[in-house]
């Protein structure tokens, strides 16, 4: 079991580098992961968890239909419930939870907020470009104000699906006996 760093060797200030050092070393080749040995502080100042789950409810709220506030209602509930058993689980420090909700909700929201304006989409604008090239790149066909909420049910694309994918099977193999 790894034991963290004592204050005391905060005095000492070439061995605490090379521990540093040697330990950041250690840890990256873990991918930071404990399967591999490898255990750390918990000092980490930021919750994957708390993203996720977050992402997810910021997902299904921004994308289900309006009509659906119970559901939305739940999901914010459910989110922070988990929030709160990632706390009493001891996985995180309260201050990591808190930083990946801020972090998360405002990237998502300024996201949507990037992608709604239409004066940074108008014409050719090269600075938006420069600054956020990868949103550029995905939203760079789409010239609506939001995009629109379309459903289908997954159910009906599967069948649909499955009878172009079996149907050219089908037809391929009937083509076959004719000739």
């Amino acid at each position: 079991m790894y034991v963290c760093l004592h204050p005391c060797l905060f005095l000492q200030p070439f061995v605490l580098l090379k521990q540093i050092f040697w330990r950041s070393v250690e840890i990256t080749s873990g991918f930071g992961m404990s399967l591999t040995g490898v255990h750390t502080c918990g000092d980490y100042m930021f919750s994957g968890h708390t993203v996720v789950l977050t992402m997810l409810n910021l997902a299904i709220t921004e994308y289900t239909p309006k009509r659906l506030r119970v559901f939305h209602v739940c999901t914010w509930v459910l989110n922070i419930f988990g929030i709160f058993f990632i706390l009493a689980a001891h996985e995180h420090y309260s201050i990591d939870v808190v930083v990946a909700f801020v972090i998360t909700s405002r990237l998502f929201l300024y996201y949507h907020a990037l992608a709604s304006t239409r004066a940074l989409r108008a014409g050719d604008n090269a600075r938006l470009r420069e600054w956020f090239p990868m949103f550029t790149y995905v939203e760079e066909h789409w010239s609506g104000d939001r995009v629109p909420n379309i459903y289908s049910n997954p159910i009906e694309d599967l069948r649909t699906y499955i009878r172009y994918r079996f149907g050219k099977q089908v037809k391929a193999a009937m083509h076959a006996k004719k000739s």
